[in-house]
């Protein structure tokens, strides 16, 4: 029997109290930066791991970035899973599955299992991250850029949080398993908190035909819009993923910084990411032909400066913190934003699991493709090429989108 909800839901959702409706969200998002802890504290763990499993480097990198194939391969169908379940209950589905993934990592035989298990975690974080941007899109309807940048907060907050206190559970205990357990225990804690505290008259306003929330919007994922706007995210990804990955041997390697010097430099780009109500402010009041260019550009200038500038640390730190800004709290925003809006409400969801699987599809080739550039063409020409000539490309596709198709809120938010 189906479980999808009922229009009456969307009306209904109105009766709750604002305060409920953001404590609901907050759980939410307490979720996902519990996610975000797991996801970023992993790779601090990858030296006991290949110590204990005889791991190559490669295949330890593998291992801490092969949850981007899981979250690509699971976005699209996350819209599939939700006219089933619902929003609730695919993302109670999808955090319990990431947590459980990661408890069964520290009980892995050897690489294959191991492998296995980071896998179905991107697919939980996947299904999970996509119903999140759903319902803030759906739930806050007049303030949905904000809510989506509120979302990638949550994400940078797990981010500082989860690589410190996982080193702490390590020294403490003496165990790289001693993190991952206790990550995983606290998801799966959190997962039957949403399922018993969070209401569907939240969670599921605007995710059926009829729903007075949103007016407009395309009404396939096929039409001009969505289809645009899912080049600009895989190109964003592609940039954005080979900065992640690879700026820190770039730092290391070409401009000789020391580990400390290139953690402080990199830190800075994530701290960035605290802005992103920021970038959800642009998506809320301005047009995406003039946000995404705005945004891409200024990813594509601040590349430039990175590849082309000064090799001293204080203007490494700058352009760093600056990518951070434009890429982190923009472009990820208003990409995610824009392409829910792009939709009708209907179809809010099917967007969301778009923008994952056109994100990680990204993320899960950027690095290799940007290591090969390094090697036949060098440190410079790869980043002009790969992150400054996508953002561009990104910026002049966005000019072919036609922002009256967009969906427009039709009732005033909370």
């Amino acid at each position: 029997m189906s479980a999808t909800p009922h229009p009456i839901l969307s009306s209904a959702r109105q009766t709750l109290a604002p305060r409920a409706a953001v404590a609901m969200f907050g759980l939410l998002l307490l979720a996902y930066a519990v996610n975000a802890m797991d996801r970023m504290v992993f790779p601090i763990l990858l030296v006991d791991v290949r110590g204990e499993y005889g791991f190559s480097l490669e295949a330890a990198g593998l291992q801490a970035t092969v949850f981007a194939i899981g979250m690509g391969l699971a976005g699209l169908p996350a819209g599939r899973v939700q006219r089933v379940l619902g929003r609730k209950r695919t993302i109670v589905a999808g955090t319990v599955l990431f947590s459980l993934a990661t408890v069964l990592t520290t009980a892995s035989i050897g690489f294959t299992d191991m492998l296995l298990w980071r896998v179905l975690s991107g697919v939980g974080e996947a299904l999970q991250l996509a119903m999140i941007i759903a319902v803030a899109s759906s739930a806050f309807p007049a303030r949905r850029g904000v809510a989506i940048g509120s979302v990638n907060v949550a994400f940078a907050a797990g981010s500082v949080i989860g690589p410190s206190l996982g080193s702490s559970l390590l020294e403490s205990h003496g165990t790289w398993r001693s993190p991952m357990l206790a990550f995983g225990a606290v998801g799966i804690a959190l997962a039957l908190a949403i399922a018993v505290l969070v209401s569907p008259r939240f969670t599921e306003a605007d995710s059926v035909a009829g729903s007075p929330l949103h007016a407009g919007g395309a009404g396939t994922l096929l039409s001009r819009n969505p289809l645009v706007l899912a080049v600009i995210v895989a190109l964003f990804g592609l940039a954005d993923f080979a900065f992640i990955g690879l700026y820190a041997s770039y730092l290391r390697e070409q401009l000789h910084f020391t580990p400390g010097g290139a953690g402080f430099v990199i830190g800075l780009s994530g701290l960035a990411a605290f802005a992103s109500p920021l970038g959800g402010y642009l998506v809320d009041r301005w047009s995406p032909r003039v946000v995404l260019p705005a945004l891409n550009l200024g990813v594509a200038a601040s590349g430039c400066a990175l590849f082309l500038g000064s090799g001293s640390t204080a203007w490494q730190a700058t352009f760093s913190f600056l990518f951070g800004l434009f890429a982190s709290s923009g472009m990820y925003v208003a990409a995610a934003g824009y392409l829910v809006k792009s939709v009708s409400g209907e179809n809010v969801s099917r967007a969301a699991g778009l923008f994952v699987t056109c994100i990680y599809v990204a993320a899960g080739v950027s690095g290799l493709l940007f290591s090969r550039l390094v090697s036949a063409t060098g440190w410079t020409t790869a980043g002009m090429v790969q992150i400054v000539g996508f953002s561009v490309l990104g910026a002049v596709l966005a000019l072919a989108l036609r922002p009256h198709l967009f969906s427009k809120t039709t009732t005033e938010d909370h």
